[in-house]
C-alpha cells in the first residue's frame, strides 16, 4: 500500500512539474466578438491550450486599434511568453510589437499578417490570394459568363483597407473576372474599379448595404444587375437586403449572383433559400489547430516544418497557409450535412 501511495505521489508531482513546466502565459489578441468566426477561433485556441497546460489570456478588442494594443501591452506586463494576434489592422501595432521583441516574446499572426515590421515570427493564415481567386471564377460561374449574351453587369465590394487581406482578396478576384472584362462580355456599370472606391470601412454590411443601394439608383434604373463580387458573408447579406428591396429575388426579377466568405449561419441559410449564390469555406479548426500547434511547438523547443513565406513589406515571414474552398448549394451537402455538423432543417428560413 505504502509502494502504491509513493508511486502515485511520484506520479501526481512529475505531472505537476510538467504543468508548471509547460504553464507559461500566451496571450490571444482576437479583433470582435461580432463576427462569429472570431469567437470560435479564439474559444478553440485557448481551450486546446488550457488543455495543454498552458495559461491563456484571450481577449477581444472591440474592432478598435487603440483597445488591442491595450491589451497586448497587458499581455506582455503579464508576462507572456508567445502572442497570438489576429490584427484589426495589421500595420497599426508596431510599437507594441516591439516591446513584445525587447521582451523576448514570440509573435504568431493569425489569419492577417503584421505589416511593415521585423517583429513578427510566425504567420498561421489561409492563401488570400488563392481566396480572391475562388471568388471571382465563382462569380463568373455565378453568372455563366461562359455560356450567356453580354453585356453582363456587375459591381465590385471589397473589404476594410487596414485589413492585410484586403488587397489580396482583390487582386485575386479581378484577375479571375478580368478576362471577361477585356472581351467585353462582362462589365463593371458604375465603373468603379479601383479598391479604393469599392473598399467597406471597418466590414460594415450597413455600409455595404447603404453603397448597393446608391449603385442601383445611380445605374440600375434601366439594367439589371448580373452579379455581385463580395468578400465576406457580412457584406453579402446587406448587398443581398439592397437587392430585394427593389425587388430582385421576386418571380420576374431573379437575384443576382452574390459570392461571399466565412459561411456564416445566416449567409448559408440564404445560400440554401437560393438567395446569396456562394461562399468561401474555410476549415477554422484547421487554422487554429495550426496556431496551436506552431506555439506548442515554439515554446517547447520543437522544430516545425513552416516551408512558405508570406512577405510583409520588411522581411519574409515563415507561414502556413491552410487551404479554402467554393461553397455554393450544389456541395452544403458535403460540407456540412456529411459532417453532421448541420442539417437540411437547420437552413430552412426562420
Amino acid at each position: 500500500m505504502k509502494k502504491i501511495l509513493a508511486i502515485a505521489i511520484c506520479f501526481a508531482l512529475l505531472v505537476v512539474g510538467q504543468a508548471e513546466a509547460a504553464g507559461e502565459l500566451v496571450g490571444v489578441s482576437m479583433p470582435t466578438r461580432v463576427v462569429e468566426r472570431w469567437i470560435f477561433e479564439g474559444d478553440f485556441m485557448r481551450d486546446q491550450l488550457v488543455a495543454a497546460g498552458y495559461t491563456v489570456d484571450l481577449q477581444f478588442a472591440n474592432d478598435q486599434v487603440p483597445d488591442q494594443v491595450s491589451q497586448i501591452e497587458n499581455m506582455i506586463t503579464r508576462g507572456a511568453k508567445f502572442l497570438i494576434i489576429c490584427p484589426i489592422d495589421g500595420a497599426a501595432l508596431s510599437s507594441v510589437l516591439a516591446t513584445a521583441k525587447r521582451e523576448g516574446v514570440l509573435v504568431l499572426a493569425y489569419d492577417r499578417l503584421l505589416m511593415g515590421t521585423e517583429d513578427v515570427d510566425y504567420f498561421v493564415g489561409f492563401n488570400s490570394e488563392r481566396i480572391g481567386n475562388l471568388m471571382g471564377q465563382s462569380l463568373m460561374k455565378g453568372i455563366d459568363a461562359d455560356n450567356a449574351e453580354g453585356p453582363l453587369y456587375i459591381e465590385y465590394f471589397a473589404g476594410s483597407l487596414d485589413d492585410s487581406n484586403t488587397h489580396l482578396y482583390f487582386n485575386g478576384a479581378v484577375d479571375m473576372i478580368k478576362p471577361y472584362i477585356d472581351s467585353g462580355k462582362v462589365i463593371v456599370k458604375s465603373g468603379q474599379t479601383s479598391l479604393s472606391e469599392v473598399a467597406t470601412p471597418g466590414w460594415e454590411p450597413l455600409v455595404a448595404q447603404d453603397r448597393m443601394q446608391n449603385l442601383l439608383s445611380a445605374h440600375y434604373t434601366a439594367d439589371t444587375v448580373a452579379g455581385v463580387l463580395s468578400p465576406y458573408d457580412g457584406l453579402s447579406l446587406g448587398i443581398i437586403g439592397a437587392l430585394k428591396a427593389v425587388g430582385y429575388g421576386s418571380a420576374g426579377r431573379p437575384m443576382p449572383a452574390v459570392t461571399g466568405q466565412d459561411c456564416e449561419l445566416p449567409s448559408l441559410i440564404s445560400i440554401w433559400n437560393n438567395e446569396q449564390y456562394s461562399s468561401i469555406f474555410l476549415d477554422l479548426e484547421v487554422l487554429a489547430g495550426r496556431a496551436v500547434e506552431v506555439t506548442k511547438a515554439m515554446l517547447e523547443g520543437q522544430s516545425i516544418d513552416m516551408t512558405k513565406y508570406y512577405n510583409n513589406d520588411v522581411k519574409d515571414v515563415p507561414a502556413y497557409l491552410a487551404e479554402a474552398f467554393e461553397l455554393t448549394k450544389d456541395n452544403i451537402k458535403e460540407y456540412y450535412f456529411d459532417r453532421g455538423t448541420l442539417t437540411e432543417d437547420d437552413l430552412k428560413l426562420q
